[in-house]
């Protein structure tokens, strides 16, 4: 299991590395939350990687969740 450190050091966050970092949010919240985010990232012109999990900046995730 990765520390909390370790995930806010990825250029990248995924639902299941932010519910380590907030663990009284559930799975499905996390997945909302990393969708809302992408969806921004999409708008603000920044590459959105395609992947399973989905991914977004661990920064914006940080500045928007205040981590």
């Amino acid at each position: 299991m990765k520390t909390k450190e370790e995930i806010l050091d990825q250029l990248y966050i995924s639902p299941s590395d932010l519910k380590i970092l907030i663990p009284e949010i559930g799975i499905d919240r996390c997945r909302k939350y990393i969708k809302e985010f992408r969806d921004e990232m999409k708008a603000k012109g920044l590459f959105v990687p395609e992947t399973k999990p989905r991914v977004a900046l661990t920064k914006l995730v940080k500045e928007k969740l205040g981590l």
